[in-house]
């Protein structure tokens, strides 16, 4: 096998198709709506079957209640995103838009923009009551934003296989990103739900910053 074919094996491999910058959030909710259709339907049909095998209802609730809990889990999870509950049940109306990655750490790239601007957004509406935490947060985004674009072209710059070299900085990559949207998370709970801002993880982001600094050198 040449090197010329190896790289396009690799490439194929890496092939995913993810919501677009744009889409993340009608996909979140058509994922939802999805959710609860299924819900409705199946619990529905459980119910019925219930009630048509025997005396009222005997063991379907079991079932509904179980089903319950995961859906409640679901729906408090896209809250706590700061969705609105017409965003929830009304049905987007753009398509869903979708985007190819062929590359490594392409999809990681762009994910940690869209993540540094969501935790901007949730740092302006905590800062008139907390400026200094607000201020560290952007800052430790915006860092580890440009230390994932260092290492992109720390990897880019190999003169031989370079999507191989980026192929294993992509766990590290998502470990940032993992990071990054805890921040934005906790952010989040600051906003929403009155949470302390002591637990606001700042420092975790800080950590992968100057772990991804190191790989590109």
């Amino acid at each position: 096998m040449t090197e010329e074919s190896q790289q396009l094996a690799l490439r194929k491999e890496r092939v995913a198709t993810r919501p677009g910058a744009g889409g993340v959030a009608e996909h979140r909710r058509r994922l939802y709506q999805r959710h609860l259709l299924v819900f409705l339907v199946v619990n529905g049909g459980v119910i019925a079957a219930d009630y048509l095998t025997s005396p009222g209802m005997q063991w379907a609730h079991f079932l509904v209640f179980l089903w319950c809990l995961l859906f409640l889990l679901h729906t408090l999870g896209l809250k706590s995103r700061g969705f609105s509950w017409a965003e929830l049940f009304i049905p987007p109306r753009k398509k869903p838009v979708a985007a190819v990655y062929t590359t490594p750490l392409d999809y990681e790239l762009v994910r940690s923009r869209q993540l540094r601007d969501g935790v901007t957004n949730a740092a302006a509406s905590i800062r008139d009551k907390h400026a200094a935490l607000a201020d560290r947060a952007v800052a430790a985004a915006g860092e580890l934003v440009a230390a994932v674009e260092g290492v992109v072209a720390a990897a880019r710059a190999k003169k031989y296989r370079p999507d191989e070299q980026a192929q294993t900085l992509v766990p590290e990559a998502q470990a940032a990103l993992q990071a990054l949207d805890q921040l934005h998370q906790s952010l989040i709970g600051v906003k929403v739900s009155e949470e302390s801002a002591d637990e606001v993880a700042v420092e975790p982001v800080n950590e992968r910053v100057g772990a991804l600094r190191a790989l590109a050198r």
